[in-house]
Order: C-alpha cells, then sequence, then structure tokens
C-alpha cells in the first residue's frame, strides 16, 4: 500500500509540468516564408527531495508551416478532433504532463535539471 501512494511522487523526481495558461509570446512574426516564434512558459519543476520550484522557460523556434502545434510549452498534450461548427479537424488541449526537463528545448530548464542530481 505505501509504495502505491509514494510511486508517483518519485516518478515525478526531476522532471517539470508546464502551467497550460501561461504562455506568453516576445516575438511574432510572421512573413510569406514561415513565421519565427519566441515565447515563454512557467513551468513547476520537482527536484527528487520532492521540493517544487517555479522555472521560467524561454523557447524560439522558426516554422515553415503551421499544422496548429506549433510554439506549444513543454509537456502540453493535445488531441486533434473534429470540430462540426468549423467543418474540420482542431487540436484540442487535453492535459499537462510530466517530462524530463533535461529534454527541452530552453536552455532555463536544461539548467534547472542539472541542478536536480
Amino acid at each position: 500500500m505505501f509504495f502505491q501512494i509514494m510511486a508517483p511522487e518519485f516518478a515525478r523526481a526531476c522532471s517539470c509540468i508546464a502551467d497550460p495558461y501561461s504562455k506568453t509570446y516576445q516575438l511574432y512574426k510572421k512573413t510569406w516564408y514561415g513565421t519565427q516564434r519566441k515565447w515563454s512558459c512557467v513551468y513547476t519543476c520537482q527536484d527528487s527531495q520532492q521540493k517544487r520550484t517555479e522555472v521560467t522557460g524561454y523557447h524560439s523556434d522558426w516554422y515553415v508551416t503551421d499544422k496548429g502545434l506549433e510554439g506549444i510549452c513543454d509537456g502540453l498534450h493535445y488531441v486533434n478532433i473534429y470540430n462540426a461548427h468549423r467543418g474540420d479537424f482542431v487540436w484540442k488541449f487535453e492535459e499537462a504532463r510530466w517530462f524530463n526537463p533535461a529534454q527541452s528545448t530552453s536552455a532555463d530548464l536544461k539548467k534547472w535539471s542539472q541542478s536536480c542530481r
């Protein structure tokens, strides 16, 4: 019984989860040949001692096409559903998931993950 209660907390050690409502754009430049985006998201990161810290992760990327999942915060999961009102498929936010910050493109999250040993 004890293991079942504690397992999820240990599984989150040295991982982060995004606040899905924290995304802010620092740059959104759309041209005929693509879109340059710079954005930040606030993440709650949990170390191996289960101490939580808020980390702002900054991201930057260039997109030639726009399929709807460009420029999202790490760890956010979207599902593609049919929207009868629009008559097309749209991406709908489903959940925020814990992820390994060492695999992020954000230098801030990678730096935090280095301190989580």
